[in-house]
């Protein structure tokens, strides 16, 4: 093959890999919606959606496979390393993304990989809005340290992003389960399942995240619904909130309004769907626990990252540090995701607190990513789109 054809099948495959994604996500979500708990919190699958959760799994494995064939064949086309603009450097994220979840979140959480892979398809869906031709290097990227520097921040942000989605779905499940606990006297509520009674707390109040011990005459305990947990949150906002903050996001960023319309409808979409799997999800502590766990790991990676580009700035410009804007950004979000790490093990600031700094480091890695590269003028303008 040709360059050009090269070319040309990578990004034929990359569709392919697209709507293969689509529907490997379909039948995780399809899973999850026959999933069951039982009054005593036991989550169990029936048979078709374990038949349905085989059939995704399967469809991601090939997905996973094209849009890998996809990307190396990308760099075989440019004749370089797949990640020199925007469009490939948001494919190799989706592509880590999913490598991620298969690696980590499959094993224990299988019904939980849809969400993962709705948010490696937005992160495509930008990639295609910033879509530029294979080719050669601008000048100034023509270094050995973009193999080593821009590869940790790829695979540290895929990280992020399996780290994002946990810490957003602990949010809705530690909520949930507070708000039940504090609604009709219900308590021992992490599973999905709740039970209630006349209730007198031991201490003075709840510790934020958690249930408060409690004294039950066993012999006046009633069962709650298994989706009790559902039933106590607002399911208009779940798919309202995405679809504003989406729509506006692809409005400022790309000026584009069909796409922001499609994007916007699908985050409304997975909002609805995280509504109804509030009951499916995994404890709130085992959620905020993968999230930490996957923050933790990824944390290393973007540090060590950061420290190639600084040797790299030098080579390059003569400086390690010059507080470009991408460089500021990129500090600013190291500072929150340390912080996040440190709130998480500080007494008093674990839980919701800890997972909102995680929320707010994830908005800063996607402002440093878009709002920088595409807006702000500075030394790493280049690498735009």
């Amino acid at each position: 093959m040709t360059d050009l054809a090269l070319a040309e099948t990578s990004n034929s495959l990359f569709n392919v890999a697209f709507f293969v994604y689509l529907i490997a996500m379909i039948a995780y979500f399809f899973r999850l919606a026959f999933t069951r708990v039982s009054a005593d919190g036991v989550q169990t699958s029936t048979v078709a959606g374990r038949r349905v959760g085989h059939f995704g799994l399967a469809v991601l494995l090939g997905g996973f496979a094209v849009h890998l064939t996809s990307f190396v064949m990308r760099g075989v086309a440019a004749g370089r390393v797949p990640w020199g603009n925007m469009y490939e450097y948001g494919s190799g994220i989706a592509l880590l993304s999913i490598a991620t979840a298969l690696v980590v979140v499959q094993r224990r959480y299988g019904h939980l990989v849809g969400f993962v892979i709705a948010g490696s398809l937005l992160m495509m869906t930008t990639s295609l809005l910033l879509f530029t031709d294979a080719g050669p290097l601008v000048p100034a990227l023509e270094s050995y340290w973009l193999q080593i520097h821009v590869s940790a921040m790829m695979f540290s942000s895929s990280v992020f992003i399996v780290g994002f989605v946990a810490t957003a779905l602990y949010l809705v499940k530690d909520r949930a389960e507070t708000k039940l606990a504090r609604t009709s006297s219900f308590t021992g509520s992490t599973v999905g399942a709740a039970r209630s009674a006349t209730v007198t707390p031991r201490g003075e109040g709840d510790i934020e995240g958690r249930v408060a011990d409690v004294d039950v005459d066993p012999e006046e305990v009633q069962v709650a619904s298994a989706t009790a947990q559902r039933d106590v949150l607002n399911p208009v906002l779940f798919p309202v909130v995405p679809f504003v903050g989406v729509l506006l996001f692809v409005l400022v960023v790309w000026r584009a309004p069909v796409p922001a319309m499609l994007a916007a409808s699908v985050a409304a979409l997975i909002g609805s769907s995280v509504w109804y799997a509030v009951p499916y999800l995994p404890p709130a502590a085992k959620l905020d626990n993968l999230a930490y766990r996957t923050t933790a790991f990824a944390f290393p990676l973007i540090t060590f990252g950061i420290m190639c580009g600084a040797i790299w700035a030098e080579e390059a410009w003569g400086r390690y540090w010059g507080w470009d804007p991408k460089e500021t950004g990129s500090f600013v979000t190291w500072v929150l995701y340390a912080s996040y790490l440190h709130a998480r093990s500080t007494y008093g600031w674990r839980g919701r607190r800890a997972a909102w700094v995680g929320v707010t480091a994830f908005t800063a890695l996607l402002i440093t990513y878009y709002a920088v590269n595409l807006f702000v003028v500075g030394l790493h303008s280049y690498a735009g789109v």
